[in-house]
């Protein structure tokens, strides 16, 4: 019996789907070199559920995972369905965002170099110094102070009251959160997030000044790429 056949009936043809995407992201982060060990996450919430979640077991490698090897967690990291381990950090970063951002159905956190070395910076503002960085404007967050390691709930409390509406949380010394309603969204929100990080950090390391488009036209055309970009295109580029 084929993997779709069994989760048909285990968790019907939505939560199928999502472990199939989801297990497709994982491999695909891992192709483009945005995994880091077996640690970081990409999690989803059940389809139909506002309380659990679909999260990789801890110590499986990206580029290894499976469909059928997701556990069902709970927002407290409680495992509900499946084998594993619920790494501890997933939870307490994840589980708020789940829990208080309605957007939030998907939440992407990783440690891939191009985001992560904005976030070394003293100042880590995404510029608007590309065509494709205006997907973000008005639509990122700045946690700007590194504290301590993301162990407890609190962590990811304050993660969602700084991340509010916004689909990009930037991490000070740490890394990117990006969140989205559909796994095919976030990921293209993460893939066009690295794209203009490059790009900035390219232009950066020229040392000459850095071309910026403008207040008025970014805040006018933001609200357009997000659509055309995180939309249907979304969907077929992760198809």
């Amino acid at each position: 019996m084929n993997e779709m056949a069994r989760f048909e009936i285990a968790g019907g043809d939505a939560e199928a789907t999502a472990r199939i995407d989801l297990a497709a992201l994982h491999r695909i982060a891992w192709q483009w070199g945005w995994s880091e060990a077996v640690v970081n996450h990409m999690t989803f919430m059940l389809p139909g559920s506002a309380e659990h979640f679909l999260l990789i077991p801890y110590g499986i490698h990206w580029g290894e995972v499976r469909a059928s090897d997701f556990m069902v967690v709970d927002l407290e990291g409680n495992i509900v369905r499946g084998k594993g381990r619920a790494e501890l950090s997933a939870v307490s970063l994840h589980g708020p965002l789940h829990r208080q951002l309605p957007h939030a159905r998907c939440v992407i956190h990783t440690h891939q170099p191009n985001i992560s070395s904005l976030t070394a910076l003293q100042d880590q503002t995404l510029l608007m110094a590309h065509q494709d960085s205006m997907i973000f404007h008005g639509a990122v967050a700045y946690l700007d102070a590194y504290e301590d390691l993301p162990l407890d709930a609190s962590a990811g409390e304050i993660c969602a009251r700084t991340m509010g509406e916004n689909i990009v949380l930037m991490m000070k010394n740490h890394g990117p959160m990006v969140v989205g309603e559909t796994i095919a969204k976030t990921f293209q929100a993460l893939y066009y997030l690295d794209r203009v990080a490059n790009v900035q950090l390219r232009a950066m390391s020229t040392g000459r000044p850095v071309q910026v488009i403008s207040e008025k036209l970014a805040k006018e055309t933001g609200p357009f790429f997000r659509k055309h970009y995180l939309g249907e295109e979304a969907d077929m580029h992760f198809d």
